[in-house]
């Protein structure tokens, strides 16, 4: 986790004193209240909480990502046959990803329990339900909370390298909100909030998909852009 790069970095400029919550929260961008609940999740899970969006998200988010994309373009079929080495399933994941290491079964299972696709055992058929991946439709809490912090990790290592870039090479961090809401129109407006992120998402996903290449590398990078909704209730 980032924030916790940042605390041990900020301890190592004073020995022996613990790191104010405001002095941490000037060099995240994260208010304390945040950084309280995050750094005790980090202390309750110990390692489990670890940077994990290459480790745990990636195989089947690629996977997910080659086969709607596939569909879209007309080159692909929203069922598809799994169960042998020449089913169109499993070519679509060695095209995809490195599979050393990785069973056929586990990631069905976790395409499955993340609601990506349906499963028919009796005709060994796949359907795609989604149109990208994405962990929070699982109802496995460790697999949320897992994504949720590699969500966190992914800002915090945004506003790291915007700390020490030149202004010309910062990369772009911004929020927008009001904090003149009716309590009232919560509901309707988390629809219109959500409607208006999914056209962005939409929006990010098909310029970032010229970006890409065809098949799965070790040299290959990482990055994207995060969208989500976030609001404070008064106490």
């Amino acid at each position: 986790m980032k924030n916790d790069e940042t605390e041990k970095k900020l301890k190592a400029e004073n020995p022996g004193k613990n790191v104010p919550l405001t002095r941490l929260a000037l060099n995240t961008g994260l208010d304390t209240r945040t950084l309280t609940r995050v750094r005790e999740r980090l202390q309750e899970g110990g390692s489990r909480y670890r940077r994990q969006f290459l480790a745990e998200l990636t195989p089947e988010s690629a996977v997910v990502e080659a086969w709607a994309s596939a569909v879209r373009a007309g080159a692909g079929e929203r069922v598809l046959r799994y169960g042998s080495e020449d089913a169109p399933f499993e070519r679509l994941v060695r095209a995809t990803i490195a599979t050393r290491g990785i069973t056929m079964p586990s990631i069905i299972q976790r395409l499955v329990d993340t609601r990506s696709v349906e499963q028919d055992r009796d005709t060994r058929e796949l359907s795609l339900l989604v149109d990208h991946y994405t962990p929070y439709l699982s109802d496995d809490e460790p697999n949320i909370v897992n994504a949720a912090f590699s969500a966190i990790s992914n800002l915090l290592s945004t506003i790291e390298f915007n700390v020490t870039a030149k202004r010309s090479e910062r990369l772009f961090q911004r929020q927008v909100w009001s904090f003149r809401l009716r309590p009232e129109d919560r509901a309707d407006f988390r629809r219109a909030m959500r409607l208006q992120l999914e056209q962005y998402e939409k929006t990010a996903m098909d310029a970032i998909e010229p970006w890409e290449q065809e098949r799965y590398a070790d040299k290959l990078m990482t990055a994207g852009v995060g969208l989500y909704y976030f609001e404070e209730t008064q106490e």
